[in-house]
């Protein structure tokens, strides 16, 4: 036996050491990959994080909003308060009823303006053909024949916002007479 010395490498065969490169190669690439992996999935825990907050901020404003949006439409109701309190006052004074009427008239003036400023309209039905789509009949009248069909009265009055109806008309119908 020979004695070779420990400090030499052994003689690794070529075959043997292209495929410890390949082997070095891969395991870089793995480890790359695991890297990657690591701070994509970190991406992803802070995205995740910042849609959650976005969520939540997002929520609380929009409860606000509601909250402005009520108090907008609650000022100027309180000066309708006002003049409803000032004419209920004036009945106690009033010496006729025609006062009474006037101040009843006048609040009632106000409150459709303020309603009309808002973007609320009264549905205008009567003497029209009923709509389904804007009226709801609770009552049928026997009618001549040119009444049949169209709405005789509102027994309710309905509303649009926006140019949708938020609440339908309440009204009777003409329907022909029975014959007898």
């Amino acid at each position: 036996m020979t004695d070779k010395p420990l400090t030499e490498k052994p003689e690794i065969p070529p075959e043997l050491d292209e495929k410890l490169s390949e082997l070095s190669i891969l395991q870089q690439a793995v480890d790359e990959s695991k890297k990657k992996a690591a701070e994509f999935y970190d991406q992803l825990l802070r995205l995740k994080a910042e849609f959650d907050n976005f969520r939540k901020r997002s929520e609380k404003e929009k409860a606000d909003s509601r909250l402005w949006g009520k108090q907008e439409v609650l000022m100027p109701l309180l000066g309708l308060v006002d003049v409803f309190e000032q004419a209920m006052a004036q009945t106690q004074h009033a010496k006729d009823l025609k006062q009474v009427v006037q101040g009843l008239e006048f609040l009632h003036k106000n409150f459709a303006s303020f309603l009309k400023s808002e973007g609320l309209q009264p549905i205008e039905v009567v003497g029209k053909p009923l709509d389904p789509h804007q009226s709801e009949a609770v009552e049928q009248v026997e009618v001549d024949d040119g009444q049949v069909g169209q709405v005789l009265e509102e027994v309710q009055k309905g509303y649009t916002f926006q140019g949708r109806v938020i609440r339908p008309s309440r009204v009777r119908v003409g329907v022909a007479k029975k014959v007898s």
